[in-house]
């Protein structure tokens, strides 16, 4: 199927996704979403497009959000949240339906160090089938293997995008389930034993409005949800977004676009494995800074690229509770950049 040459202005960008039964951290648990809201038109021949982007993201390594061995005592995030993504993919299209596949590499680190290679450097792998059972609505079930030298996670999802009331109501939402494995919890006879923290299931959803506001300028914005809730931690977040996508000429749009977290809680359990709260981000302790462009290089060849900042704060409590850390906000930022390239055949 052939996608209108506007679905920029509902775009949703990648984020990145960590093992459940690691160190969590909040810019690492996201799901990644590749659902864009357009409206398609049918073709009767098989239609391809192939994919290639580069992604990095940049921590402030010295940012205290990590607890410490003991209560007053805050870690440094250091570079190992930071990450360096490659990743190429190919879709088919015929009528209704959508076959993609999509291969990721994702290595962690600073990138002076990070493609050298890792125990926590994973390649992930997307099986996704989309179907347009609605003229305006779209369902899919994609299928998703991350696996690095010491764990594995299998992920099966089901989503859907729709555009309804000419574009007053567009968006995606997507569910799954996760269930994770750790190598080293086979014995020798190659039974396996699942750990404590080896099941989860989340949500992630995106929608609202677009106007038109003249030829050229629209106002995108949309209300963003997520939650995640696995064996060791649970977490539910609320943001924002407002994105006002400009159309430069026929091959340059820029959409520069703001994401404000209304309300972000994590839980954890404590050193006595009850659940609390772990930390909190409230109205301004989070906000994202984003500039988009797409530019058509022809009719087959097109680039996205992206650059953001993102300023945050988390407010931890209960460190008396977890036995280590300490109350009180600490400031994390974030560099993030992308380029991408899609050419159809």
């Amino acid at each position: 199927m052939k996608k209108s040459l506007y679905f920029l202005s509902a775009l949703t960008l990648l984020t990145t996704t960590a093992f459940a039964n690691t160190e969590i951290k909040e810019e690492t648990v996201n799901t990644e979403t590749e659902v864009i809201s357009t409206v398609e038109v049918p073709t009767s021949t098989w239609s391809f497009t192939g994919r290639t982007y580069l992604e990095f993201e940049d921590f402030d390594n010295n940012a205290t959000i990590n607890r410490g061995n003991k209560e007053g005592v805050m870690d440094k995030l250091g570079s190992g949240a930071d990450g360096t993504f490659w990743g190429t993919g190919i879709s088919a299209s015929k009528d209704k339906l959508t076959l993609d596949l999509n291969v990721e590499r994702r290595y962690f680190g600073d990138l002076n160090s990070s493609l050298g290679g890792s125990k926590s450097d994973t390649t992930r792998v997307d099986y996704k089938v989309r179907y347009q059972l609605l003229p305006k609505q779209g369902f899919h079930v994609k299928y998703r293997n991350d696996k690095n030298k010491g764990s594995r996670r299998d992920r099966i999802e089901l989503g859907t995008d729709f555009n309804y009331f000419d574009n007053l109501l567009a968006g995606w939402l997507v569910v799954g389930h996760d269930k994770d494995k750790t190598y080293s919890s086979y014995d020798a006879t190659g039974k396996y034993t699942p750990s404590k923290s080896s099941t989860g299931t989340y949500w992630e959803g995106d929608f609202g409005p677009t106007f038109k506001l003249s030829e050229k300028l629209s106002l995108n914005p949309t209300l963003y949800t997520t939650g995640e809730f696995y064996d060791s931690y649970e977490m539910v977040e609320t943001q924002l977004r407002i994105m006002v996508p400009y159309q430069v000429n026929e091959k340059l749009t820029v959409m520069p676009r703001i994401r404000l977290t209304l309300d972000r809680t994590q839980d954890s359990k404590d050193s006595n494995g009850k659940w609390c709260t772990d930390y909190e981000q409230k109205l301004g302790d989070k906000i994202r800074y984003e500039l988009l462009a797409n530019y058509i290089i022809n009719e087959n060849l097109s680039t996205f690229m992206g650059i953001a900042y993102e300023d945050g704060k988390r407010d931890f409590k209960n460190s008396d509770r977890f036995g280590k850390g300490k109350n009180g906000k600490e400031d994390v930022s974030l560099i993030w950049t992308y380029v991408g390239l899609n050419y159809k055949f």
